[in-house]
């Protein structure tokens, strides 16, 4: 048994294997400053890993809009062959966003008070269990079925057969429907669906015309906006989601199926209102 140890702490001493003294006789004040400052560099070394370690997020931003009725790398976008083609003084553009994965904290951050853009669980684009090839796969397929949909629809509408070729790479998924049909209806009729305007707007078609839900409203919103677009074309299953979303100066419509697609253009392009979201 000990009993308790009087007068003052015996000063602290580091040293080497060397026996040189490496701090030596430290004050207990100045001991706390060196650990203090080693704390701080250590949080410092953690913050900046946290920073840019990726995140099991991505971002979602807007991205280019197209004019079906037009160009993209020198090619036309949609080509008709069979029946005479139409030259409209309008255009006719389909929406698209732009995913960015293996985001870091500070990118997640920065994106999080951006208005256009939007952070989202990984996995809702890339679905567990899928590789990112697979899942562009899965994309490119719906772009395809979107395209044969589009051209029977459209050949539905116009009433006599003809030949349509597609020419659009780089966009994956199904939402372009809507929009390749009435592109593909504008250039095999003499009627200029367009006005002169410039009508945007997306959502899926199938073979019986009607137009399903998409994923990214709000970013499609801004990027039609941002290209000129004069109003929306948006599916009755976006419509909460849109108005929401809504972005100043760009109208919305509301379309269920190619009918009211079509009917919502002649409204717009008469000087009317569409029925809207």
């Amino acid at each position: 048994m000990t009993g308790p140890r009087s007068g003052p702490d015996p000063p602290a001493t580091a040293v080497d294997e060397g026996g040189a003294a490496v701090i030596g006789t430290l004050p207990r004040m100045k001991r706390r400053g060196i650990l203090l400052i080693a704390g701080v560099v250590v949080a410092a070394l953690l913050a900046v890993g946290v920073l840019t370690f990726p995140l099991p997020y991505v971002v979602l931003q807007p991205g280019p809009t197209v004019d079906t009725l037009g160009s993209r790398d020198g090619k036309e976008v949609i080509t008709v062959t069979g029946t005479p083609a139409s030259v409209s003084a309008g255009q006719l553009r389909l929406t698209t966003i732009q995913v960015r994965s293996d985001i870091s904290f500070s990118q997640a951050f920065s994106s999080w008070f951006n208005g256009d853009d939007a952070v989202a669980p990984r996995d809702v684009v890339y679905p567990p269990g899928q590789t990112t090839k697979e899942v562009q796969q899965v994309n490119t397929e719906a772009f395809q079925t979107s395209e044969s949909s589009a051209v029977v629809v459209a050949k539905k509408k116009v009433g006599h057969p003809f030949e349509v070729a597609i020419d659009l790479d780089k966009i994956g998924g199904p939402s372009a429907g809507l929009m390749f049909t009435l592109g593909i209806i504008d250039k095999a009729t003499p009627e200029d669906l367009t006005g002169g305007k410039i009508i945007a707007g997306t959502g899926t078609i199938d073979d019986a015309g009607t137009v399903g839900k998409i994923g990214g409203i709000p970013q499609k919103l801004v990027g039609a906006k941002h290209d000129g677009a004069q109003i929306f074309l948006v599916p009755e299953g976006n419509c909460d989601e849109a108005l929401k979303n809504a972005v100043p100066g760009l109208p919305m419509a509301k379309v269920a199926t190619i009918d009211d697609a079509l009917t919502a253009l002649k409204t717009f392009t008469s000087g009317g209102t569409p029925a809207p979201c």
